[in-house]
């Protein structure tokens, strides 16, 4: 049972940072990918963070 939430996490982390890094990413000067990378290592909310106070395009 426990893999199936490990499943679901990573998922959902996923997901999530695909959802900062296509929205906010794009904006920014930080650009999709290095928004999908801080998301990735870090956490979505810190990638959100990070990606939303990044200097605009």
């Amino acid at each position: 049972m426990t893999e199936y939430i490990v499943i679901a996490v990573f998922i959902l982390w996923y997901i999530f940072s695909l959802v900062v890094s296509e929205y906010i990413g794009k904006k920014k000067k930080i650009g999709v990918e290095w928004s999908f990378f801080i998301c990735m290592i870090f956490s979505p909310v810190v990638g959100f963070f990070v990606t939303k106070y990044s200097p605009s395009n």
